[in-house]
């Protein structure tokens, strides 16, 4: 009776479900994986540079209090006062960048290397060629990170799957060889050929071929959102390079990265957990443009947060507020409404 009563709870809390509304969902075909490398806002993310960033340069304040402070306080201000020498950490530009969108985290580990010439990436994941306890041959497999290469046919990638174990009669036929489960989730071809005219334009030092990473996650947002796909906000990454894309997550659900290698000849590790990519929620419509000469009440409003600016030192304390003192009302009423 209990199992009886277990089943239907589960049966009842399916059937009960429904998707929150104008929100983002990351929905995953991987068991567990929601709980243990589940993507999280970005504030979570903050880089550990940024955080130990003081608000206040002391070399900066010195050197203002002599140039300038000197003329109106001629025994300077102390610079626990913060009223001078603010760095970046105050700029709410940099603040709101860093705290806007979500953040996937990497799901497994995986060691990447790349040939002297730069032309092949090779990979080798912690989940390669696993499968579920208890699962039959070509069932339930569980190899969940799915890095795709280039170039499957050259000679060093053959000599790289023959320093897996394989022998030169296994691979054979190259088609036949990559159907194989354990294989075909880690080389498929990707042909340069469809960002040929992108390669003279990359840096020297990049490889020239591109990793591809296909995930577990399946993204779904309201109708009219897109995603876009950015670097992690200034992790400043030296190996790997995001290539930024805008996907229509409203209806297409899918989510596959690329990446470019910043390094050819190297061999570098990417750990779980690291910040992988960013995702940053846009809504997919286009605003009108419109170029013209300010208008002598956009002019007049611009003083009033000139001066709102100057009454809080000139600092971003002011931006905080700008809407709650300003407001939308200020702007006047709309040139292209209708009556």
């Amino acid at each position: 009776m209990r199992e009886v009563i277990h089943d239907f709870a589960q049966w009842l809390a399916k059937k009960s479900y429904t998707p929150p509304k104008n929100a983002i969902q990351y929905i995953c075909h991987v068991e567990g994986m929601d709980k243990w490398a589940a993507p999280r806002p970005m504030s979570r993310w903050v880089p550990e540079w940024y955080k130990r960033m003081p608000k206040n340069n002391s070399q900066r304040t010195e050197k203002l209090q002599d140039n300038q402070f000197q003329r109106n306080a001629p025994l300077g201000i102390h610079p626990d006062f913060g009223l001078h020498g603010e760095t970046i950490k105050t700029c709410p530009g940099m603040q709101d960048i860093m705290t806007t969108g979500f953040m996937l985290p990497f799901w497994s580990n995986a060691i990447i290397t790349t040939t002297q010439d730069g032309k092949q990436v090779l990979a080798h994941t912690s989940t390669d060629g696993s499968q579920c306890l208890g699962a039959r041959d070509g069932e339930n497999n569980s190899d969940f990170t799915k890095i795709s290469m280039l170039d499957p046919d050259s000679d060093a990638v053959h000599q790289y799957l023959i320093g897996m174990g394989y022998t030169t009669e296994e691979i054979g036929d190259w088609r036949k060889f990559q159907k194989r489960p354990e294989i075909s989730a880690n080389f498929k071809v990707h042909p340069q050929e469809q960002y040929s005219t992108m390669v003279e334009h990359l840096p020297e030092e990049w490889c020239k071929c591109l990793l591809k990473l296909e995930t577990p996650w399946r993204i779904v947002t309201p109708p009219g959102w897109s995603i876009l796909y950015t670097d992690p906000t200034y992790y400043f990454n030296d190996c790997i390079q995001v290539m930024p894309g805008v996907l229509n997550t409203d209806y297409w659900h899918e989510s596959n990265m690329f990446f470019f290698i910043k390094r050819k000849g190297i061999q570098f590790s990417m750990n779980f957990g690291d910040p992988l990519i960013c995702h940053i929620p846009i809504k997919r419509s286009m605003l009108p443009l419109e170029v013209r000469k300010s208008t002598e009440e956009e002019r007049q409003r611009d003083r009033k947060m000139f001066y709102f600016n100057n009454a809080h030192w000139s600092s971003a304390r002011a931006y905080r507020k700008y809407l709650d003192v300003f407001g939308y009302k200020e702007k006047g009423e709309c040139p292209h409404k209708k009556d």
